[in-house]
């Protein structure tokens, strides 16, 4: 469900009922924690099993929109989980060894974290909030100021000139806006560093810098050292600027013309906002995406965050700060010292502190930005290392559930962000525990198939079809599993590496913007080849144990198949973990728009099909004797692809293919003026409303078996791939 308040409704109107809602949902768990912990006969279980199944299916056929069939469904879910829960506490838990005992709690351990994320989803997802929008004022004297930066580090400079150029060209009046790079690869102290080699790069980018800023118009910022890393960057920054807002933006995130427009108008109505987030849309694959081949149809990974659990949080005034595409107010952020830096997530760390301040903040769900996800393997897990090891920080040093100042349904939004990030714990539990017996002989689990048909059926059934119910638009069954897979066993050691000492994690810069020359396997695959191997160990000797060992052919069989389903996850990741080459650095985007191709004399129709910043492709139908090519050259006004200013685009044909009665060019463009490169940006990049559609048109839950059947085939087949490749390579 959906609620949306009235365009004149304060918007602050939801977290007043936060409270109520947190008591509401409370007091709903403790009457089914009741209702569920009452003994059964097992008839009466059977039929229960059978009831709640068929309620399932029957809701998933009527799919019902309304909130009370949904919130209805929810917690049915609720209570067939909670009833599994209280059987494996007082009736599985395994007593004839100490070893038993551990592997025991281990496994139980695993299973009481699922249970518990399944709580937090229902009560921050299964009613999300919808923020009303509210423009920036028309008048100018009645906008903030407003300082865009863009911190940097390692970033290639084409990248940049994009991103700044694109942040010059936002909407907003004259005057009230200055874009200012932060280099944090050309300070001070990398300049004058000991190494010839690399002061003399931190130099030359230094200079070249300075130099693309003052052509463009934007403010070169540096500092003295890099210290505290991005916060670091960010907090010299607010020394040498004075803008009533902050708009923060990755080097890669390109935002659109909208940005402001739509974000400012927030911080006018309310004084005391502190942060006004938007999500992160990303142009390129993920590894996984591009692996697969799902980009086109399959919502991106961060759809369930920016699309689902942002807006619960938004509603619980704990809608948090992401890092980039967001706007800050400059004197809250003074008031705490700046950025915070004690963990490497400065972003939340940031949201937590003001947010205990009594300070508000709200979510935008409109794509403004367009970003790069990481190329490869290495880079993403780089990426989500940081990720884990910060909120788990988080969690250590600044645990939310006791931090003062927070309303509880704030405790309960920070808790659920930080406490999501030990997946990688619990999924090894998940993979491992099952092997201690069917490997050892361990006991970890009591009970014997019909047991676990009439309290886990209905336990696993009802959270896939939570899940469906809470983010079926938004991340595919198969898919989450398959995400956190290939996290788990690199992210493990680095949950522990934080365990064992909360600051001893250092921030690292995701590398973006990579080429990919030709296929390869991941580096980073080996430690699949030995869990596949150890699963497959523990595979073969469940189905030994199986025939001779009837007296535990029960728990052997449940054992087996979640192994079974553990090496179709594993076996699967090496379809990601084979990655297929990729040559563009700017990702072209799919367009469908008509266009007018000029040569001197000839003017020829055509349909754009795709465009980046270096060029577009154009499908022209073929007219008699007439055909084109590469080196051929056209002029086309830049308001026929839908941009504000006249200017006149040069294009050269560099690839043509033959259609039938049609060819499709490859253009690059030919830029010549400042105008026309601001043209080209504002092309692919103005328009917010194109990421909204690509994002939205990706988001159907239509036929979910059928996708997620082909998404195993896809991953099938490319680990079939990636195991032929790896023995060529040995045979070699």
């Amino acid at each position: 469900m959906v609620r949306e308040t009235p365009q004149s409704a304060d918007h602050g109107l939801a977290s007043r009922f936060a409270p109520l809602r947190t008591v509401s949902a409370v007091v709903v768990l403790s009457c089914i924690a009741l209702i569920a912990a009452a003994p059964v006969p097992d008839g009466v279980q059977v039929l229960l099993c059978i009831v709640t199944i068929a309620t399932y299916f029957l809701m998933s056929w009527l799919r019902p929109s309304g909130g009370p069939f949904r919130t209805f469904v929810a917690l049915l879910i609720v209570f067939t989980s909670t009833r599994y829960m209280i059987w494996r506490v007082t009736e599985t838990m395994p007593s004839d060894s100490i070893l038993s005992i551990v592997g025991g709690i281990f496994l139980l351990g695993a299973e009481t974290y699922g249970y518990i994320l399944l709580l937090l989803s229902t009560f921050l997802s299964v009613d999300v909030y919808k923020r009303p929008a509210r423009p920036a004022p028309v008048s100018p004297a009645a906008c903030p100021t407003v300082d865009i930066l863009i911190p940097s580090y390692n970033e290639p400079d084409d990248l940049l000139e994009v991103t700044l150029t694109a942040a010059l060209n936002v909407n907003y009046p004259a005057g009230r806006v200055k874009v200012y790079l932060l280099d944090d690869g050309g300070t001070l102290g990398k300049r004058n560093q000991s190494d010839p080699k690399k002061a003399a790069e931190a130099q030359a980018r230094h200079d070249h810098l300075k130099e693309v800023c003052a052509r463009l118009g934007a403010h070169y910022v540096t500092r003295e050292k890099n210290n505290h890393a991005k916060a670091g960057n960010i907090n010299a920054a607010l020394q040498n600027t004075d803008g009533e807002l902050i708009l923060i933006l990755d080097a890669d995130h390109v935002p659109s013309a909208d940005i402001l427009t739509r974000t400012v108008g927030y911080f006018i109505e309310d004084p005391k906002l502190f942060l006004v987030q938007t999500p992160h849309f990303f142009l390129n694959p993920d590894p996984l995406e591009r692996n697969l081949d799902t980009f086109r149809t399959m919502p991106s990974e961060n759809e369930m965050f920016y699309s689902v659990i942002q807006r619960g949080l938004d509603g619980l005034n704990a809608a948090f700060f992401c890092g980039s595409a967001a706007l800050l107010r400059r004197k809250y952020i003074v008031e705490i010292g700046g950025i915070q830096g004690e963990t490497i997530t400065e972003d939340a760390e940031t949201a937590l502190e003001l947010h205990s301040r009594g300070y508000r903040s709200a979510y935008v769900d409109r794509p403004m930005v367009a970003g790069l996800s990481p190329e490869t393997f290495s880079g993403f897990i780089v990426q989500r290392m940081r990720w884990t090891q910060g909120m788990v920080q988080i969690f250590l040093l600044k645990n939310p559930l006791l931090k003062s100042g927070l309303t509880l349904a704030q405790r309960i939004g920070y808790f659920n962000s930080c406490f999501y990030w030990f997946f990688p714990l619990a999924r090894m539990a998940f993979i491992l525990g099952p092997l201690l017996y069917l490997l050892f002989g361990i006991q970890v689990y009591i009970g014997d198939l019909s047991d676990f048909l009439m309290y886990g059926l209905p336990h696993i059934v009802g959270a896939l079809m939570l899940s469906s119910i809470l983010y079926g638009h938004t991340r595919w069954a198969f898919a989450s599993e398959l995400y956190e897979v290939i996290q788990s066993i690199h992210c493990s050691g680095a949950i522990l590496q934080v365990l064992r000492n909360p600051r001893s994690p250092s921030f690292a810069v995701t590398p973006k913007g990579e080429n990919l020359d030709e296929n390869f396997v991941s580096p980073l695959a080996r430690p699949f080849y030995i869990l596949i191997g150890i699963v497959c160990l523990g595979q073969l000797a469940g189905i030994i144990r199986f025939f001779f060992d009837p007296v535990g052919a029960g728990v052997i069989s449940v054992l087996l198949f979640w192994n079974t389903f553990h090496l179709l996850l594993l076996v699967s990741a090496l379809g990601v973990l084979y990655e297929r080459s990729q040559q563009r650095v700017f990702p072209r985007f799919e367009t469908d728009r008509p266009i007018t191709l000029h040569q001197p004399g000839t003017a020829v129709p055509g349909t754009t099909t795709d465009i980046s910043i270096t060029g577009l492709g154009v499908r022209v139908p073929l007219s008699g004797a007439k055909r084109f090519a590469a080196g051929d050259t056209f002029q086309t006004d830049a308001r026929e692809l839908g941009a504000t200013s006249p200017a006149q685009l040069h294009l050269r044909v560099l690839s043509v293919v033959d259609e039938p009665g049609s060819q499709k060019l490859g253009l690059s463009f030919d830029i010549q003026t400042p105008d026309q490169w601001s043209a080209v940006v504002a092309l692919m990049y103005a328009r917010s409303e194109n990421w909204k559609t690509f994002r939205d048109g990706r988001a159907n839950a239509d036929n979910m078996g059928a996708k997620i059947a082909g998404l195993i085939r896809s991953s099938l087949s490319h680990a079939l791939i990636h195991i032929r490749s790896i023995t060529r390579e040995v045979r070699t």
